[in-house]
């Protein structure tokens, strides 16, 4: 007699998770990698923060609570190390960009920032590098200059002045940044300039704020146990929904993108029987640069993908530094006075700061108040993630086989209380060597090896000269130029003690987690400088 057995689909559903809970508690080549006990059996504790938007914060607590190298998720770890962040990212690494990044990707021929094969990445890379030159970065302060000045003279347009000594009303630096660097990013990559810091309606004016939103939700998205159905769907059809729901601020941002390189294409195409009529921006070089392999140049359809990388990338990022600039620099007295009597000690009159000049350069308070930026409110705060390749790799000594995620959280490695001693104190004199404070020029190289905010290795930021020459013009033509202070009670973008641990802090700008920085404030004055 036949023996009959019914199985019902909840049961199988229950043996199921329960082999895999055995399997990533005992089992998996992480097991012994110590983490919260649900981010080894699910992906729901990182989704989780993902959404709340701190999930760089929930990394560097697991680091203080379980030490350099923990587990976050069933099949990743993260590390906190020097040694670590090198064996990842470092030119040798047999490692690739994680599969997340396959699901931001649009298009079947992914951009150079989203392509995770690392033969093809390298390829797209050596055409990209012919763009980012000496000359370029050159060109580009000159665009980044004349916005500047403009911005400069809306921060403090005479209807606009609310006291009799001449402060501005309040500015909040997070859009007023977004608006200047949407700007000249959209200038340089272009052609054209979005004006979105100017008065009046405009529909782009949106974007910036749009294109976070639409991280925030598929950031978390990517955290969530369903990565793995998003990265298998998109080219079947789920990005043509997406994009029937997109936003007609976006729609119009994509239109626009569209417009402006074709345009450019034609006046690149008109201008090259007279190399000297051509305009010097951003596109003027992706336009000439050629494949080793083909030698062909890029198809307009590859022109869209990298600038429309070169304008998020280099918004989003830029704007999170020089918000956080202006959040600290308001707030801390003798840091200010400093950083404005070297600027205003170093040039006669703004038209001397320039880009590669030699003054700039110079400016080692700016330089070192930047550099603390960069490492105190990191444009993205979490890892960037990469997958072990066959053969496995070595890390920190250990050897992880393939298929293993692994990374270092940026917010973390900044926030390491081993190499910066007091991580939570917002202080570029750790980066300007002196006999008074007892800084070596060996402490701060120590520093610098020690956090690579533009990264290190074949992924790093293309695009980091430019972004460093960027915000050094923003500050030093503004503070040559106007004064600037914080408001008694306007805390918006700091810490609270009702925030919970990480964010208690007062004197701490905030940040959010969603792959970018997303931040908020802070809300200052500004006032034409007195002479």
């Amino acid at each position: 007699m036949a023996l009959s057995i019914s199985v019902t689909v909840p049961t199988l559903l229950f043996g199921y998770f329960l082999s895999r809970t055995i399997y990533n508690l005992f089992f998996h080549p992480l097991a012994k990698i110590p983490g919260p006990f649900f981010a080894k059996i699910s992906r729901f504790p990182g989704f989780y923060h993902a959404i709340k938007g701190d999930r760089h914060l929930w990394i560097w607590q697991c680091h203080q609570i379980y030490g350099d190298k923990i587990r976050v998720q069933p099949n990743q770890v993260l590390f906190l190390s020097q040694q670590a962040h090198r064996d990842i990212y470092n030119y040798k690494a047999n490692v690739r960009r994680a599969k997340t990044y396959e699901a931001w990707k649009t298009t079947e021929d992914p951009n150079t920032g989203l392509t995770v094969d690392p033969a093809a990445h390298a390829r797209k890379r050596k055409v990209l590098n012919q763009a980012f030159t000496g000359e370029s970065v050159k060109h580009a302060a000159s665009f980044a200059i004349e916005h500047t000045d403009r911005w400069i003279d809306l921060l403090v347009k005479d209807e606009d002045i609310v006291t009799e000594d001449g402060w501005s009303k309040l500015r909040n630096m997070s859009d007023w940044t977004n608006y200047i660097i949407f700007d000249i990013l959209g200038d340089i990559c272009f052609g054209r300039s979005f004006e979105i810091k100017e008065p009046g309606p405009n529909p782009i004016r949106a974007i910036p704020d749009l294109v976070l939103h639409n991280a925030v939700i598929f950031y978390a998205i990517l955290q969530s146990p369903l990565v793995e159905f998003v990265v298998w769907a998109k080219p079947k059809g789920l990005d043509n929904i997406l994009n029937m729901i997109a936003p007609p601020e976006l729609k119009t941002y994509y239109d626009f993108i569209n417009d402006s390189v074709a345009r450019r294409i034609k006046e690149e195409n008109e201008s090259t029987e007279d190399e000297r009529s051509a305009r010097r921006d951003m596109f003027h070089y992706l336009c000439k640069v050629r494949d080793p392999i083909t030698a062909k140049p890029y198809s307009e359809d590859t022109l869209k993908g990298e600038a429309l990388l070169l304008v998020v990338a280099g918004s989003d990022t830029t704007s999170t530094i020089l918000s956080a600039f202006w959040f600290y620099i308001s707030r801390n007295k003798s840091v200010y006075t400093r950083l404005v009597n070297e600027i205003r000690s170093t040039f006669a009159s703004s038209d001397e700061i320039v880009g590669g000049a030699q003054k700039l350069q110079s400016c080692t308070y700016v330089w070192a108040c930047i550099d603390e930026c960069l490492r105190i409110s990191p444009a993205g705060p979490s890892e960037l993630a990469r997958e072990t390749l066959s053969g496995g790799h070595t890390i920190d000594g250990e050897h992880f086989p393939a298929g293993i995620v692994v990374g270092c959280g940026i917010y973390a490695m900044g926030r390491n209380e081993e190499i910066f001693g007091d991580p939570t104190r917002f202080r570029p004199e750790r980066y300007v060597p002196s006999e008074a404070t007892g800084v070596t020029v060996e402490d701060v190289n120590r520093l610098k090896a020690s956090y690579h905010p533009f990264l290190t290795g074949p992924t790093n930021c293309v695009g980091k000269n430019i972004a460093m020459t960027e915000m050094a013009l923003i500050i030093c033509r503004t503070l040559f130029r106007l004064d600037v202070r914080s408001v008694v009670g306007e805390d918006l973008g700091a810490g609270h003690p009702s925030l919970g641990w990480g964010r208690r802090d007062r004197s701490q700008y905030q940040i959010a987690d969603a792959f970018v920085s997303v931040h908020k404030g802070p809300l200052v004055q500004f006032r034409k400088r007195s002479v």
